[in-house]
């Protein structure tokens, strides 16, 4: 078992400050990285993150920094939540900082559009100096992980060891995390269940009822177990890890949910800008990786019906009642 004086947390939103909180129990030592210098007084003033989690006292061993090197100098474990888009950059730019042999565990979700890049392929990249490389993913709203109410989740490394010693750093008594090996399912899982949400609250915005919307659910669950298999997952890991079918019903069903909220809008009929803009700076991680059909599409030929019509709705090429045509009957 190894030991862990020090884990630090790069990204001070909302499940970032959770995180943090949590690690707080098991670990002396936890430092967050802000961008924020507002995030950063309020939590040294008052112990909150006023901005992006005012609910929840932050414990006094976490300390909030912008400064990347006090942050990460003498970490065992880095835990990454940032936006997809902005993960290689930070990564590669923060590297300097990491010590040899630290765990990285990414929380965050998303493919990289282009490269089509994993998160664990990203950091693997940007920071070869590390032991293992992964993502944790389960139906975690950060507000309610912070209060203590009960959640699951799953970690998944590229190190089997390290994976167990992830799982037990973010153990709780009311948040049960699980060792997974199956990085591809855990990552694909997570990425693509944003994009299912998307369609499940698309159904919420039309209003077109509860046996609607679980059809959609259901074949967009279908959806991602076929991407995530084209891409080598375990088959297994769909059906034995409750956290990443827990993970995709929460992200269709919360209404704190920014992806269904975001995909109501659609539906409602707000323009892909105008629905963005409705979230005030905050990420929609189902359109910034809704292209990823495009991919499956060409080198896998595979087809996404659910995921391929949210694509082509929010490029404004079908309308939304040919977008819901095509969910359903294709």
């Amino acid at each position: 078992m190894r030991n862990f004086e020090k884990v630090a947390v790069v990204g001070a939103g909302a499940w970032g400050t959770s995180l943090s909180i949590i690690l707080a129990k098991n670990v002396k030592e936890v430092g967050v990285w802000a961008r924020e210098p507002e995030v950063i007084e309020s939590v040294e003033k008052e112990r909150l993150n006023k901005l992006f989690l005012p609910q929840v006292k932050v414990p006094e061993n976490v300390k909030f920094s912008s400064n990347p090197q006090e942050v990460l100098e003498n970490a065992d474990m880095i835990v990454w939540v940032v936006p997809i888009h902005f993960l290689k950059s930070t990564a590669e730019n923060f590297s300097q900082f990491i010590k040899p042999n630290s765990i990285q565990v990414n929380a965050g979700k998303g493919i990289e559009i282009g490269s089509w890049l994993r998160p664990s392929q990203i950091l693997s990249s940007a920071i070869p100096q590390a032991s293992s490389y992964g993502s944790l993913m389960g139906p975690n709203i950060a507000y309610e992980v912070a209060q203590d109410r009960y959640a699951e989740a799953v970690v998944a490394l590229n190190n089997h060891n390290d994976s167990i010693e992830a799982a037990r750093l973010f153990c709780t008594p009311h948040f049960k995390v699980r060792a997974s090996n199956d990085v591809v399912g855990v990552e694909i899982g997570a990425a693509l269940k944003n994009i299912v949400a998307l369609a499940a609250g698309f159904c919420d915005g039309m209003k077109l009822g509860a046996n609607t919307k679980a059809i959609v659910m259901a074949r967009g669950f279908q959806e991602i177990y076929r991407a995530a298999a084209s891409l080598g997952a375990w088959s297994d890991s769909f059906i034995k890890e409750s956290a990443i079918l827990g993970d995709v019903l929460t992200t269709c069903m919360s209404p704190d949910s920014r992806n269904r909220t975001t995909g109501e809008r659609l539906g409602q009929g707000l323009s892909v800008n105008d629905a963005k803009a409705a979230l005030n700076g905050r990420v929609c991680a189902g359109l910034e990786t809704i292209q990823i059909c495009k991919m499956f599409e060409q080198n896998y030929h595979l087809k996404l019906p659910i995921m391929q019509s949210l694509c082509a709705l929010a490029e404004g090429q079908i309308s939304n009642e040919q977008c819901l045509e095509q969910m359903l009957n294709s």
